[in-house]
Formats: C-alpha cells, structure tokens, sequence
C-alpha cells in the first residue's frame, strides 16, 4: 500500500473517490460524492491565482497530489489534473475575465488544446465557431477553453510576420457551447472527454488569453512556467499514478491466488517474482528520475524566471521515461493476473483500461519522444 498517498489524501476522500468508481463508470461521469470531495477539498483551485481565492500551489507540490489522485480513481485524478490544468489559465486572463471565470468556487474549466474552428474579428472581439474533441470533465464544466485561428472581417486568415497563421485562446461560458456525448471508450469512462461545439458565439476581445509568454498579470512563477513542459509533467503522472495503483492490486492478487497447476501461491513463483522485481526497479527508477528532474528545474524557473532548451529536454525525457515505464509494468504484470482481471468491474481491469487510454494521449506517445 502506498502509505505516503494516504498522508496526501484524506481517508474518507480516498475511500469515496475508490469506491464509487464503479458507479461512475456506469454514470459516464464522476459522482455526486466524488464532486463533493474535489470541491471541498479545493483540487480544481490548486493553481488558481491568490488573488481570485486560489491556492496557487507549486508545482512538485501539485504534481504529487494528482499523482495521488490517479492512484485513488484513474478517471478522478483524470478530470481533476485536465480541470486543475485549464483553471491555470486564471492566471493568463485579463483581471476583468478571470474574475468573471472563476469567482465562483466551482468554477471548472474543460476544453482542448488544439487548434480548430475560426475566430473572425468582430467590433468588439470574436465571432467563434468550430469543433473540439476530448474535452474532459465536460459534464461538470462552467466554461470551455479552446484555441482558433484567427481571420480578419473579410474572412481572411491572419498572419504573422513571417506568412504563418495565428491563433489565440479564448474562453466562453458552458452555456454557450454544445457538449457532444460521443465519449464511448474502454477506459477513463468517467472522464466525460466529449467533444464540443461553438457555433457563431460572440467571445469578447476580453476574454481571450495568450499561454505562449509568460502572464503580465501575475508574478507567480506558475504563470510563467513553460506551458508545454507543464503538460508533459501533469500528463506523465497521470500514468504513474495509475501504475501504482495497479502494482498495489497485484501485489494484493499474488498474495492470495494460486494459479492453476502450481502449489504455490502466484507471487511466489520464479517468473513472477523477477518480473516484480524487475518492475519495481525500473519504474521506481524512472520515478525517482523524474521527481528530481522536476525538482530542479522548478527551482531554477523560481530563481531565474528562464530556462534552457536542455533544460526542456531533460524534463521532457524524464516524464517521456514515467509513462513509458508505467504502461510497460502494468502490461508486464497483467500477463500473470490470469482470468480474474477479465472481468470489467474488477480494480485490475479497470486501470488496465484506463492507463491504456491514457496512454493514447500525444504527449506520452512514442512518437512524441521520438528524436527526430
């Protein structure tokens, strides 16, 4: 059992979070007890500026706790990082917008991070369409964050000084947008990462934001903190999160099970104690590797507000290495869980199912850290 988790997680919000997961999978989306938690216990406004009533917590800090949250549920640790993620963008906005967003307690963000759909300038800012996919937490969202390129009144694409098109990131109110429940997936079930629409919405020039340089609205290093490099930390530990979660149900399994044809029980047998072991070593390997990658390089963006290109690759390298050695463990033990992980609604299967989804995200993928 991962005891330091439990001194991250209270008890009774461990407890809701893993016991209603079930039930949240056959929902299609967290539960009211589930919600409950993550409001009470502020998850969504861990990286909320101070100013708007936010936590702003440092990032070795916050990744640690949703690491921790992906160790409770796949799908809670899920929805609360990609919410947490987006309600970062508080501290990108315009006073005004922020307040506007996230006053509220439960203001909770969804979106995409790709770039789709139009923003044709307007009088008095944007008329917005298009359509996003894999917006997670859908379900629970007060607002959708999304980026579009941008084209002038006439239609035309806009471009920067060297012919590129240009893009910037908006936010509107989820009353402004149509959810489509098209989230019908093997794992993460809960997550409710629906696509949406945003089809001839008038977004004011207020409440679009720029998350490619550094916030000239707060001086908190959080919002100056290379964008992507945030995202390929908060993603990679989503999987560690949920391979630890695994290795305590097997470990749990090999204690009891004896599988057909052996005398012994199934953590004893040869092959798969060296495959434990060899499992444990490497991921607590590339864990311990990662912790201090981003230890460092988060106090370096403290003290100097500038980091490297080497620097960028190392932590790049580091969350690249925790997610390709938390699948590679689950996929390496999973082979030993015999018949009983078939079934959906057993703890084993549903981390298998939902690491594996997770691991589809492009910033785990292989191709991703590919050196190209």
């Amino acid at each position: 059992m991962n005891t330091h988790f439990r001194e991250i997680l209270p008890e009774a919000v461990f407890q809701i979070f893993r016991t209603e997961a079930a039930e949240a999978e056959k929902k299609g989306a967290l539960t009211d007890a589930q919600l409950q938690c993550i409001y009470t216990q502020r998850y969504l406004r861990m990286w909320i500026p101070a100013a708007l009533g936010g936590d702003e917590i440092p990032l070795p800090d916050a990744v640690a706790l949703l690491e921790a949250l992906c160790w409770a549920d796949g799908s809670v640790g899920w929805v609360v990082n990609l919410g947490a993620g987006a309600n970062l963008f508080a501290g990108y906005m315009q006073p005004e917008a922020a307040s506007y967003f996230f006053a509220d307690e439960k203001a909770w963000a969804a979106g995409s991070g790709a770039i789709s759909g139009k923003a044709i300038s307007r009088q008095d800012g944007y008329e917005v369409q298009g359509l996003w996919k894999y917006a997670s937490g859908s379900a629970h969202a007060t607002l959708f964050t999304f980026n579009a390129w941008l084209y002038d009144e006439t239609g035309h694409p806009l471009k920067n000084d060297v012919g590129e098109p240009v893009y910037r990131s908006f936010a509107v109110p989820a009353e402004q947008v149509k959810i489509i429940s098209n989230w019908q997936v093997m794992g993460l079930k809960a997550t409710s990462s629906d696509d949406f629409a945003v089809n001839g919405v008038m977004v004011p020039a207020l409440h679009q934001f720029d998350l490619l340089h550094p916030s000239p609205f707060h001086q908190s290093p959080l919002y100056s903190f290379p964008f992507l490099t945030f995202a390929e930390i908060t993603t990679s530990v989503m999987l560690s999160g949920m391979a630890l979660h695994f290795l305590d149900e097997f470990d749990a399994l090999s204690r009891q099970k004896k599988p057909t044809g052996f005398d012994q029980l199934l953590g004893n047998i040869p092959i798969v104690e060296r495959t434990w072991h060899d499992v444990q070593t490497r991921f607590q390997h590339a864990r311990t590797h990662f912790y201090q990658t981003l230890e460092n390089i988060w106090c370096v963006h403290v003290e100097s507000r500038s980091l490297q290109a080497d620097q960028l690759k190392a932590m790049k390298q580091a969350a690249g290495g925790l997610a390709e050695a938390s699948l590679q463990g689950v996929e390496k033990l999973y082979r030993f869980c015999g018949m009983t992980s078939i079934y959906l609604q057993h703890p084993l299967n549903r981390i298998w199912r939902d690491i594996h989804v997770a691991s589809q995200h492009q910033l785990v993928s292989p191709l991703y850290h590919a050196e190209t």
